[in-house]
């Protein structure tokens, strides 16, 4: 039992707030954020860095900056989401991303289960490497957001370990994401919609151009654009539902 008389255990966050989804096939959506601290991975173009490592405090982004102690209980987080929710809303999803929830996945099951209890749609945003964290927090979350992490991006291959949790996660409304750059290679591409289809074909994939490229003053965001736009065409050859979509945050320059 931690300080607040709570049995579930507490978790490291980065931070919480209220925004607009930037990614995937609920972008656009108005939703609570609420990033774990910690991530093995390590992808060249991660662009939520300062959430790999644990720190001493959780920020929370409300009408006032404020701090909480990591690491935080799950009531104190799900007060957290809901005073957000109250003050930015109506909202009525919430988003565990990170960092990598799953590399705490007790703390993340009670969370997500508190949060539905508070009448929030839970969407969990993982890296796809640990089926037996999506086991562990599965039955509280609503939505899942899944990357594949291409090897050209992490510096090794996941296959097996994303197709433990594409099957983990096949119950579930699931779609899958992977980022694209001008290192993308064909072989792993196509080895990334084999992965899904084997699995299901109709699992939904959405192309992330880089944004890094995408939105630089340079000249290799049209040829970023165009190379999707292939990949796309070759993706749809497998898989039912093939969609490209930017980070929509980044365009609009919010959280």
């Amino acid at each position: 039992m931690n300080a607040s008389g709570d049995t579930a255990p507490g978790g490291w966050l980065s931070e919480l707030f209220c925004s607009l989804q930037g990614e995937g096939l609920y972008a656009g959506e108005r939703q609570v954020f609420i990033r774990t601290a910690g991530c093995g991975l390590e992808c060249v173009w991660c662009d939520t860095a300062f959430s790999k490592r644990r720190t001493e405090w959780c920020v929370v982004y409300g009408p006032d900056e404020t701090r909480i102690p990591n690491p935080v209980s799950v009531p104190r987080a799900a007060e957290a989401a809901a005073d957000l929710a109250a003050s930015f809303g109506p909202v009525s999803s919430a988003s565990i991303t990170g960092g990598e929830p799953l590399e705490q996945s007790a703390f993340v099951s009670s969370l997500a289960a508190s949060l539905r209890q508070r009448g929030f749609r839970v969407h969990l945003d993982t890296n796809g490497v640990d089926a037996a964290g999506f086991e562990a927090v599965s039955g509280h979350i609503d939505v899942v957001a899944m990357d594949i992490k291409l090897p050209s991006a992490t510096g090794r291959a996941y296959w097996s370990e994303h197709r433990a949790f594409l099957a983990a996660a096949a119950g579930k409304e699931l779609f899958v994401k992977v980022v694209i750059d001008m290192n993308t290679r064909d072989d792993e591409f196509l080895m990334a919609v084999e992965t899904i289809a084997d699995v299901d074909d109709t699992i939904p994939l959405v192309l992330q151009p880089e944004s890094g490229v995408l939105f630089s003053s340079g000249g290799g965001a049209r040829a970023l654009v165009e190379r999707v736009q292939g990949l796309q065409r070759t993706a749809l050859k497998r898989l039912a539902r093939v969609r490209v979509i930017p980070q929509c945050h980044r365009i609009l320059r919010i959280r």
